[in-house]
This record gives structure tokens, sequence and C-alpha cells, in this order.
């Protein structure tokens, strides 16, 4: 079908379309080698090859990365009780992550459901699904927290110090809110007049940190945790996170309220509504939300930005929009500058949202069914 294509010569429309089904023959390709890892798991063959795992044949034979082979390995093992998620593998429907992440929240039982409720959101919402799903137990925080740890070196002439350790996630939050608050707080280099490096200012926080004691003649760092209800009156029903970071078991939850400034937002068969059509002015609480909610990153497809983000109203205040965690997404400054200034659109819920062209067409475009050529090659 595309085979002696000469690319600078077709229309970006045909662009687009060959990038879809080379995408949708790579996940059914996936989806192949998934059900081949299946089967030499069962046969457990791949001992015979000196490999200490099937994760390390994995890796060997198909030339990945460790990362690479633990997800192949994990969907591979999870497909084999949920038929229609590896079919839809197999066809070139969903990719590879979106499987991954999906797989880890189905059963059997609810592979229909999750399926519809969960595909067409984006692979960093569809990951903190599973995230939450998977939950964190007493016993795996416990394993984090004795890997506590801080090194200090001293090179020979005692001229540098080196450092480097691990903090648990309740622990580490507190410390990374305490250095990036005072960096954001220092100004330009006299001498340069322009900002040192972000690594350097932090730095210079830690030891600003150091020097006062903590910081104990200021107000103390706060945590934001995101709790079900069930989280903090029952043992191992619903979830509790740290500010869109970590996930932290129930008891963890509840010993936050004790021994540290916390700001609750609790959730129960619904979520909060905002401020409405009272101010355009969002209050810290509100835009706190929009980040947990929006995973403290951009939402433009594709985007990755986790600093200097602005949220925008999708409906303008002035238009009518209100001023409520439906009506609000975080966004970078490129992006929000193209809602704004080259008129692109955002339709769909929350957890959903669709990005759109000026001509409302969707971006990414939907993935389109495997050209028949394709599809034969997936078949064989």
């Amino acid at each position: 079908m595309f085979g002696g294509m000469v690319w600078e010569r077709v229309s970006t429309d045909e662009i687009g379309e060959a990038m879809d089904h080379f995408a949708g023959l790579v996940s059914a390709g996936w989806g192949r080698v998934c059900e081949l890892i299946a089967e030499v798991d069962v046969r457990q063959s791949w001992m015979a090859d000196g490999a200490r795992s099937l994760i390390d044949w994995v890796c060997v034979r198909l030339r990945v990365r460790h990362q690479t082979a633990v997800q192949l390995v994990g969907v591979a093992r999870r497909l084999l009780d949920l038929p229609l998620l590896a079919e839809m593998l197999g066809s070139g429907v969903l990719s590879l992550d979106q499987v991954d992440a999906i797989s880890r929240i189905a059963t059997p039982d609810t592979e229909a459901d999750v399926i519809a409720e969960t595909s067409g959101l984006s692979i960093p919402m569809l990951y903190r699904r599973a995230r939450r799903h998977q939950g964190v137990s007493k016993e795996e925080e416990r394993s984090v927290w004795e890997r506590r740890q801080l090194l200090r070196q001293w090179n020979l002439d005692e001229s540098e110090l080196r450092f480097r350790g691990r903090l648990p996630a309740a622990e580490g939050r507190i410390f990374d809110e305490a250095v990036d608050s005072r960096v954001d707080g220092m100004d330009v280099n006299p001498e340069t007049g322009m900002f040192d490096p972000l690594q350097t200012r932090s730095a210079d926080a830690l030891v600003e940190l150091a020097a006062s004691n903590g910081g104990g003649d200021g107000a103390p760092a706060q945590l934001t945790v995101f709790a079900e209800l069930e989280a903090l009156t029952t043992v191992d029903r619903g979830w509790a996170e740290l500010d869109n970071t970590a996930l932290i078991c129930n008891e963890t939850a509840r010993r936050l309220g004790c021994d540290a400034v916390v700001e609750w937002v609790i959730t129960q068969n619904g979520k909060p509504i905002g401020i409405g059509r009272r101010s355009r002015k969002i209050p810290g609480w509100l835009r706190r939300l929009v980040y947990h909610r929006d995973g403290n990153q951009c939402r433009h497809p594709g985007c990755n930005n986790t600093r200097w983000l602005q949220v925008h109203h999708i409906i303008g205040w002035g238009d009518g929009g209100p001023t409520n965690l439906d009506n609000l997404i975080l966004l970078c400054g490129v992006h929000h500058r193209w809602v704004h200034e080259r008129d692109w659109h955002i339709t769909g819920p929350p957890e959903a949202r669709v990005f759109r062209r000026p001509d409302w067409t969707p971006h990414p475009n939907p993935r389109r069914t495997l050209h028949p050529r394709l599809a034969h090659l997936v078949s064989i």
C-alpha cells in the first residue's frame, strides 16, 4: 500500500493516514509478540538459553531495554485472562501502553466495562487510574521507609561535599516543597543579571534551609493530601494521594494528619464544585485541585511540561463560563497561547479532554482501521 512512496510528494493528510496505519500495525505486532511471550512463559523454554528470568530473555531476544521487557511480560501474562483486550491489541485498535494500563485495572468480569470507560483517556490519565486501582500496601510503604538514607562524602582536601540519598514519598514531598519554595523566591544573579540554573538555585536553597534550622522561623511546608473518605475510615478501601506524586496507604494518610501541616481534599461520590460565577479569580484551593486532577502537567496531547503552567477557563469567564473544576484545565504557556491566539478548542469531560484544531478536527486524529493489506499481514 505504502511501499515505494516518495513522502515529499504526498499531502499532510496522507502522511497522517500512513502514520495511523503503521502505528496500528506496530500495536498489532506487539500483540503477536505478547502471545509468543505467554507461550514461552508456559513452556519455560527461556531457561534453555541460560537466562535468569523471562524478562532477561525477552531483553536479549527482542533487543529491548529492561523496562520495555518488564512491560511486555506483564502485558502478556495479564492478557491471558483478558481476551477482549488481547484482541484489541492484536488488531491494532489499542496501543501497547493503553493495553498495559487498562489491563492493570480490568478483570475477566469487568473487562468490557473498563475498556469502554477508559479507552478514550490520555496515557497519563490511564496510568494514573491504574496506579490508584493497584494501591499501595503498608508493607510496601514500610519497605520504602526502611531504605531511606543520606550519604555524605568529602573529597580529599575537604573542599567539596558530595551527597545523595532517598526519602519515602511523604518525607520527600516535604523536602521537595521546602526547596522549591525557596528556589521560587530567589532573585536574579546580581553579577550576570540572569537566573542561575535550577540545579544551582536548588543547592543554594538547601544551604539556606540548613542555615535557618529548616526554616523554623517561617511557616512549615504544607502537604496537600487528596483522599476518598473511605481511606480515612477504613483499612483497605479507598485511596489517598500526595498532591499527584505518590499513593500512600490509609494509615499513613491518617498519620500525616497528626504530625504535618496538611490541607485535606476529601471526596465522596463527587467532587468539589468551585466558585461558579462569583469571580474569574481562581482561589488557591481550587488551583491545587486543577493541578492534582491534571497530573501537574500540561494537558495538551504529547506535552510533558510540568513547570510554568497556567490554569485556563475552557469557556471564558467573560462568555459566561464558571470558575469551577470542570471548566478549568492546566496548560503550559505555549499551548495556552495556542488556545487563545490560534483558535484551538477544548471539548470533552475533564478526564478525557479532546483538543481540536481551528477546523474542529481532533488532535490527535482517531486511529483508523487497518488498511486491508496491512490487516492481512497481522492475520498471517
